[in-house]
């Protein structure tokens, strides 16, 4: 979901479709006023968080602007999903602090927390700091994943490898050209003829 964002926008200059949520009349249309008066266009102003993540889907808002009272439970969830499937910058304006609930923020993917502070002329820079904030976490977040991926497939071509060595007396280097051949042969990489190799020996385990 992280790429489809980074593909819609290759600068924070890009990201300009505001999806907005807020309850309260007067905050939201401050909110609107400040957000079309900066420049944004706005996707959709919604007033309740119910299916937030349905709207995200539907829109594919380049920024989330939320105007709140305080933060609960109940948007925080909504929008951990949003983070876990479908992130965006995410900036909330607030009347109240929460310093109970800062922990819970973060990990929401809230990536700029205003208190009591809307004013037309500081909108484009909060949340231009906000979009680099998240630029930066899905670059990290990418790698992280990347990084964990390359090790698991490491582990399971290790183990390939081994189970070459044991069931047919092979070096560890005649195993490792054997599955390299294999891959080139099938058009395949090396961790997939891995789980080839991996998935014939239990079998033959099972059988046995």
């Amino acid at each position: 979901m992280a790429v489809s964002w980074f593909k819609r926008n290759q600068t924070i200059v890009d990201a300009k479709l505001v999806l907005l949520l807020d309850s309260d009349p007067e905050r939201g249309s401050a909110l609107k006023r400040g957000l079309l008066d900066s420049g944004y266009r706005l996707a959709e102003r919604l007033t309740t968080a119910v299916s937030l993540l349905k709207q995200v889907e539907i829109h594919q808002p380049d920024i989330m602007v939320i105007g709140i009272d305080e933060p609960d439970d109940v948007i925080l969830q909504q929008l951990l999903l949003i983070h876990d499937y479908c992130p965006v910058p995410v900036i909330m304006f607030a009347e109240k602090e929460a310093p109970k609930l800062i922990e819970k923020i973060v990990r929401a993917g809230v990536n700029g927390f205003v208190v009591n502070d809307i004013q037309a002329h500081r909108i484009r820079p909060i949340i231009d700091i906000a979009t680099a904030r998240f630029i930066e976490s899905q670059k990290l977040r990418t790698e992280l994943i990347d990084t964990k991926s390359k090790l698991e497939n490491r582990k399971r071509i290790e183990k390939a490898k081994g189970l070459l060595m044991q069931g047919k007396g092979l070096s560890e280097d005649e195993a490792y050209q054997s599955m390299r051949k294999m891959a080139m042969d099938r058009g395949k990489s090396l961790a997939d003829v891995a789980d080839t190799i991996i998935d014939v020996f239990d079998l033959m385990g099972e059988k046995n």
